[in-house]
């Protein structure tokens, strides 16, 4: 079988930094032309091109790749070389402690892609023996959402996704266009941070709320990296629900919700055996998980983005345990 751009490129980019490696004195770029039979046969322009998108490719991979400029100042002359010393790795040593948190980190993923990576990391770090060591422990980081590999993919290569995505309380999934940026899990959701190439700004979009299937377009390495001011509190930030909360209305089986009921600003005794409370300015992520712990003797009203995350939850805890 033939391979395919993405492959020729990682095996060209490799044989480049094994050669580059080889060569401590460094080596021109017509040396690098000459003797890689990837370059060779190519045209002056296409060459040139080639190779300097490579050597960016590198440098965004965080290979250091030094050039080295002639003594004449000729820029046909200059060489490149990779320091060994800096590209290789250190020796890593972990504690007790250290090993312990990286073995419980591995086995938190339910995903069964991620664990095989997961596993992978440690054996390379020589602790995956200490996978039957420690005792079970009940941390986990599920991603139930379909789209959830994809997503993962796309932040990794740096590939802009398509999806249709539908908002809270939309009546129908809009068309996104996407170059990605980060994934972040906040309450046992999924998001995924990126630029919104149709709206041009950095928009955050729940997993769970993709319908359909997420594709890949584009090259690896296509999409820009993240913007250097996309810190961990601005992603939160952009994932959390709005703090100044929600003005809802619940029904709530009589005697029945009583930590409800001790917030509400209005509470409505009803004829049958249900009341309706009235609470102001609550989170909406709180009241969810409120409303979604007391079963079947809570329903949301409003507003429809409180019914909206209330069914979403059930849902999820349904899909869990079926």
């Amino acid at each position: 079988m033939a391979p395919n751009a993405t492959q020729e490129k990682t095996e060209r980019l490799l044989n480049l930094v094994v050669y580059l490696l080889g060569h401590k004195q460094g080596v021109t770029r017509a040396t690098i032309r000459a003797n890689m039979k990837e370059y060779q046969g190519k045209s002056d322009e296409a060459f040139e091109r080639g190779f300097e998108r490579d050597k960016n490719d590198l440098r965004d991979l965080g290979i250091p790749l030094i050039m080295m400029a002639s003594p004449g100042g000729h820029g046909d002359e200059s060489k490149y070389r990779i320091d060994r010393s800096d590209y290789q790795l250190p020796e890593i040593s972990l504690n007790t402690q250290e090993r312990a948190v990286l073995v419980i980190a591995a086995r938190a993923w339910e995903q069964a892609s991620l664990q095989s990576t997961a596993a992978e990391a440690l054996r390379k770090l020589g602790v995956a023996s200490e996978l039957v060591d420690l005792p079970p422990v009940s941390t986990s980081l599920g991603a139930s959402e379909e789209c959830f590999p994809t997503a993962y993919i796309a932040v990794r290569d740096r590939r802009t996704v398509e999806f249709a995505y539908l908002k809270v309380a939309a009546p129908h999934a809009e068309a996104r266009r996407v170059q990605p940026y980060t994934l972040a899990s906040h309450r046992g959701s999924w998001y995924l941070i990126g630029h919104d190439l149709d709206r041009d700004a950095i928009r955050s979009f729940r997993l769970s709320r993709v319908t359909g299937a997420m594709a890949l377009t584009g090259e690896p390495g296509s999409a820009p990296p993240a913007p250097a001011d996309l810190t961990r509190a601005a992603v939160l930030e952009m994932i959390t629900p709005d703090s100044t909360g929600v003005n809802a209305s619940i029904r709530l089986r009589k005697d029945h919700g009583h930590a409800l009921r001790r917030q509400a600003t209005n509470v409505r005794i009803g004829g049958d055996e249900w009341d309706t409370v009235e609470i102001d300015g609550v989170d909406l992520t709180r009241l969810t998980a409120q409303v979604c712990a007391l079963g079947p003797v809570a329903i949301a009203d409003s507003p429809a983005e409180l019914r909206a995350a209330v069914i979403e939850s059930l849902t999820k805890v349904a899909q869990v345990h079926q």
